[in-house]
């Protein structure tokens, strides 16, 4: 499975990216899943960043909070508990690529980071992607 985070700062346009991602992989017919941080309160609602990758085509999607997550899948929701954040990961079985917004403080998996000042496109965020996926 591989794994990379898409970190950055509120309006550095993560989940965008992230979108076009799980659709660019889905499109080559990859099984792709999704990791959410947020500090906000949990919900089980089909909405928000959340709902758009389940939409672009992730399963499952995951809502982290601090020590619970909401696992989002077609066939409904269920929250479970964790310590490390790596262990998430138990959620996405058989998925070939999994990416992550948030966690920017982990050193769990690769980071691609994110700025206001310059957007990236998706072509350019694959073809990072690629690089740290393919390095031993």
């Amino acid at each position: 499975m591989k794994v990379a985070a898409i970190t950055g700062f509120s309006g550095a346009g993560k989940t965008t990216l992230i979108v076009a991602l799980i659709r660019r992989f889905a499109a080559a017919g990859a099984r792709v899943g999704a990791i959410k941080h947020t500090h906000h309160v949990l919900n089980e609602e089909h909405r928000g960043d959340t709902g758009a990758f389940l939409d672009a085509g992730a399963e499952p999607v995951v809502l982290a909070g601090k020590d619970e997550a909401v696992v989002f899948r077609h066939s409904g929701t269920m929250r479970v508990p964790y310590g490390d954040e790596r262990e998430l990961l138990q959620q996405f079985g058989d998925d070939d690529i999994v990416l992550v917004e948030g966690f920017k403080s982990s050193d769990a998996w690769p980071q691609v980071g994110l700025s206001r000042e310059r957007r990236m496109s998706v072509e350019e965020a694959a073809e990072i992607l690629d690089r740290i996926w393919r390095s031993p």
